[in-house]
């Protein structure tokens, strides 16, 4: 443990300073970290391919976000780390007018990468992210009138991650974490199909990060 001079020890403000410095190079000694995130994802509005036009409404729901980084760079301002992401949402609702559609469904996305941090050491860390993996969807049984929905009702599909936040550091190892990505995948199948070839799926959340 570093002894300070007298003077220091003497005058809060000065210890305060010291302290943060010393709590600051700890953070900045740290080569991983795990984040735990609980938020809300929006999905994109979809139209449905049919001989009259037909819109679907994909209501936005709670989801959950669990990543773990590990530095790979570290250039003093900056900071790159190897990511590892899993996010999804348990039950997002449809509504839309062709009864084939299901009433509620399930999204999971995988996507590791890369995640870009400014300041690694300070106290107010922003971070730019982006990763390549896979989406699967999952739509339920029935839909909203109670009808079976028959044929299959989940699919996997490519997914590309980007976006970013901003990481507050706390006591040790202990900080906060805020964060917006869009999770960009190809379509789910279950039902009619969509008329476009993709779907935004936009996170948004906040948790804790570990980091040792």
């Amino acid at each position: 443990m570093p002894t300070f001079p007298l003077s220091v020890r003497r005058c809060p403000l000065l210890a305060s300073l010291a302290l943060l410095l010393l709590l600051g190079s700890s953070v900045h000694a740290q080569q991983n970290e795990i984040g735990l995130l609980i938020g809300r994802v929006e999905p994109s509005d979809r139209g449905l391919t049919s001989s009259i036009p037909v819109d679907a409404v994909l209501r936005g729901s709670v989801a959950y976000q669990i990543s773990y980084a590990s530095r790979l760079l570290d250039g003093g301002v900056a900071a790159l780390y190897g990511e590892m992401v899993i996010a999804g949402a348990p039950s997002s609702r449809i509504r839309a007018s062709n009864l084939l559609v299901p009433d509620t469904y399930s999204s999971l996305f995988f996507t590791p990468g890369l995640r870009l941090k400014l300041l690694p050491g300070a106290g107010l860390s922003p971070f730019l992210v982006g990763g390549v993996g896979l989406g699967r969807y999952a739509g339920s049984e029935a839909g909203s009138m109670g009808q079976p929905i028959s044929g299959s009702r989940s699919n996997l599909t490519w997914a590309f991650s980007y976006g970013g936040g901003l990481d507050l550091g706390l006591l040790g190892p202990l900080g906060l974490r805020v964060e917006v990505r869009d999770f960009l995948t190809g379509n789910p199948t279950f039902g009619p199909g969509f008329v476009h070839d993709r779907q935004h799926n936009i996170f948004f959340g906040g948790g804790v990060v570990v980091r040792w």
